[in-house]
């Protein structure tokens, strides 16, 4: 039966170490798991029951390291995905912390495009907006769903918006076809940008 030959602390993560069976690297894992499960120099091994254990660690120092990254503020499904793919986690150990992590409500994309919408509605349209939740991974469903949640209908936005964009610049119909084309670009309707110039005449 094989039989591990090291357990050397990793250089870069004092929290993990190596473990050699036969005399050649096998795997990485946590030093908790190894503590855990006993894991000692010397010791036989069945290698299906040590990769059982390395997936095990993998799964729960992936999620811990998932939790730290959402603490601050919520994340999309997408952008952890690519956050624990960029740490070197497999596509199977990944999916296990999304999955846990939707079930404990801290991945809720819905949600996310609900805030989002609140802290940019005052500055960007609608198109804008579910363009950039678009590519954070956000589902048009999910942004739609956010959407009958809030209240501005984003005219009111727009001509806030126009008004700062015209600030003390002469009304002239130059000016606001510039402010009108700065309106589309932010997000607005053609609509919602004719609304918010509305009462502005230019000479």
């Amino acid at each position: 039966m094989p039989i591990i030959t090291e357990i050397s602390v990793q250089k870069n993560n004092n929290k993990r170490c190596n473990v050699y069976v036969d005399g050649e690297f096998f795997c990485g894992m946590s030093i908790e798991t190894a503590v855990k499960n006993r894991i000692k120099l010397g010791q036989e091994v069945e290698i299906e029951k040590l990769e059982q254990l390395v997936l095990e660690s993998e799964q729960h120092e992936a999620l811990t390291k998932a939790t730290d990254y959402i603490s601050k503020n919520l994340k999309t499904k997408r952008q952890v995905k690519e956050y624990l793919l960029k740490k070197g986690y497999s596509e199977q150990v990944v999916w296990h912390c999304i999955d846990k992590l939707k079930e404990y409500n801290y991945i809720d994309d819905a949600e996310y495009s609900k805030r989002y919408i609140e802290s940019v509605s005052k500055r960007q349209g609608r198109r804008l907006t579910e363009y950039k939740l678009m590519m954070k991974g956000v589902k048009k469903e999910d942004i739609e769903s956010a959407y009958l949640e809030t209240e501005d209908t984003g005219n009111e936005s727009a001509k806030l918006i126009a008004q700062k964009h015209l600030g003390n610049k002469p009304i002239t119909k130059e000016n606001l076809a510039k402010t009108y084309r700065y309106l589309i670009g932010k997000g607005f309707t053609y609509d919602q940008a004719t609304y918010a110039l509305k009462d502005y005449k230019g000479d």
